[in-house]
């Protein structure tokens, strides 16, 4: 990563506040009651931060308490180390909510490769996970098994976009990367919603695309840490699988999708007590199907509440 602090760089007030954890900077978002009813904690994909869950946390917060935070690396929230999988981060997110002082059992809502984070910690701290929520959540089979199936395209494209991304980060290291280089990668809801704060942040935040390439080249050790942990058997569980297909009639495209869709439900095994649903959206579940998100997660508070 760059070896540059944050404070080097020009990324405008964060949208909450900062938490010292044992001298480590993260990001925490806030919002609604602030007792009565488990806390929500929302865990990003790769690549998103605080900004990008918009409508889902104003909706949950007419409910119940609602957390955002930033992973190391990312938004607002210092770096760490070149070792992003799954464990390392479910471990940072255990630390900070230590710092926090949270030991109550709480619901997580955890977003694709966010889902790996958060069964990790489900797995590992069992009494302190009320329910979990998984939105299009990355399988932890997934990566090994596309190297396996597609060794040449798989591998070549991953490769490209970690040289693209590579890219980016020096760009950024030397306040050159523009809105124009990133345009494939801006989610055009979080702009819309964030404008200058949410370009700012990305454009001018080397570790932010240090962070995701160090994720990816961890892809595969990411899915086995997970694939070799138990969820608690009664855990509350809402499998939200993203039904739609994509456009690109290309075969290698539309089979891992549907790769993608059934390898997500091989989870159900660890709990007796899981609800699946498909939804008509694509990846971004949370952005396009907010409400039934939010319906989720009140099935599970009013389990445990």
């Amino acid at each position: 990563m760059s070896q540059y602090p944050l404070s080097s760089y020009n990324l405008g007030e964060p949208l909450g506040h900062l938490v010292d954890v044992s001298g480590w900077a993260v990001h925490v978002y806030g919002m609604g009651q602030t007792s009565g009813r488990p806390t929500v904690w929302l865990e990003n994909g790769l690549l998103g931060t605080t900004l990008g869950w918009g409508a889902l946390q104003t909706l949950l917060a007419h409910h119940t308490r609602v957390m955002a935070y930033d992973r190391a690396g990312t938004g607002w929230t210092s770096p760490r180390d070149i070792y992003r999988t799954a464990q390392n981060e479910a471990d940072e997110f255990t630390a900070l909510l230590d710092a926090l002082g949270e030991h109550d059992p709480i619901i997580i809502v955890a977003w694709s490769a966010g889902g790996l984070v958060a069964r990790a910690f489900a797995a590992d701290h069992p009494e302190r996970v009320a329910g979990l929520v998984l939105l299009d959540a990355t399988p932890p089979n997934y990566d090994a098994w596309a190297i396996h199936a597609y060794p040449d395209r798989y591998w070549q494209e991953t490769q490209t976009r970690m040289e693209q991304i590579r890219g980016f980060a020096e760009l950024a290291t030397h306040g050159q990367l523009t809105r124009e280089h990133i345009a494939g990668w801006i989610t055009p809801s979080v702009l819309e919603q964030h404008g200058q704060r949410y370009l700012r942040l990305i454009l001018n935040s080397p570790h932010y695309w240090w962070t995701y390439y160090w994720q990816n080249q961890f892809a595969v050790t990411r899915g086995a840490q997970v694939q070799r942990k138990q969820l608690r058997r009664n855990l509350p569980l809402q499998v939200m699988v993203a039904s739609q297909l994509p456009a690109d009639p290309d075969p290698y495209q539309q089979a891992t999708t549907r790769m993608w869709q059934t390898m997500q439900l091989a989870v159900t095994t660890q709990t007796d007590n899981v609800t699946v649903t498909w939804l008509d959206a694509g990846h971004a579940i949370h952005r396009e199907q907010p409400q039934s998100v939010v319906n989720a997660v009140l099935a599970i508070i009013r389990e445990v509440a």
